[in-house]
């Protein structure tokens, strides 16, 4: 008992291995719980950038944190499933990888973004349930666009990982991605456009082509679907 108890104390102290043996006993929370944290730091990070001087919107956070939770435990899932469908097949690494990514470009990607992703987006941002099909029609070819031209590359590496770090690897590309779309969008800001600043914060929230749910904001907060300004600048 004591020798058990010295092991779980060692791995205290060296993370990658504590990290390690939460993923092989409990795969699908731990991978679940480090999404939602994830997605809860990045928030952090973009009200800390509005520099408003308030305290954080603990409730938008948590909201944050959530639908991360649920997105990670969809996500794992699908690795896992993926992976044992194309794991069988003929070819190598580059095969697979090809494969990999075709499935989830043509098959996974419409399925989580329309039954998860954009109606998470349509009620974090205070919608009705009833607004959700209009957003999905709306916003679901454009968010498969996003989707091909950012993540390919990324996808690239994510699926020549580990299994048990894709959903790992996928967060840290989409918070990477985040801060990018954040710095270039406020570059654009002129000084004093405090508008444009909070929709710079917000694309580090999520950055368009970002797996997390779009926050969006019209003049001091007001919440309403469509791209940020952040976004616009990006695209242009």
């Amino acid at each position: 008992r004591r020798v058990g108890l010295q092991s779980e104390d060692a791995m205290l102290f060296h993370p990658v291995e504590f990290y390690q043996h939460l993923l092989a006993s409990a795969p699908l929370p731990t991978k679940a719980l480090t999404q939602g944290l994830i997605w809860g730091a990045g928030d952090l990070a973009a009200q800390s950038r509005e520099g408003s001087g308030e305290a954080p919107a603990l409730r938008r956070t948590a909201s944050f944190f959530a639908t991360g939770v649920g997105s990670g435990a969809l996500w794992t899932t699908y690795y896992d499933a993926a992976d044992a469908l194309v794991s069988p097949l003929p070819g190598g690494a580059l095969e697979h990888t090809a494969v990999s990514l075709a499935l989830e470009q043509a098959v996974w990607c419409p399925i989580v973004f329309a039954l998860y992703q954009i109606p998470a987006s349509v009620l974090t941002n205070g919608g009705a349930p009833a607004d959700v099909p209009a957003a999905v029609r709306r916003q679901l070819v454009p968010m498969l666009g996003a989707n091909l031209r950012i993540w390919t590359p990324a996808n690239v590496v994510i699926y020549n990982v580990p299994l048990q770090w894709r959903v790992l690897a996928s967060n840290c590309v989409d918070l990477v991605w985040g801060y990018v779309c954040a710095s270039f969008a406020a570059d654009a800001c002129e000084p004093g456009d405090e508008e444009c600043i909070v929709d710079a914060a917000d694309a580090l929230a999520t950055p368009v082509g970002s797996r997390r749910p779009a926050l969006v904001r019209r003049g001091r907060g007001l919440p309403r679907l469509m791209r940020t300004r952040a976004a616009r600048v990006w695209l242009s």
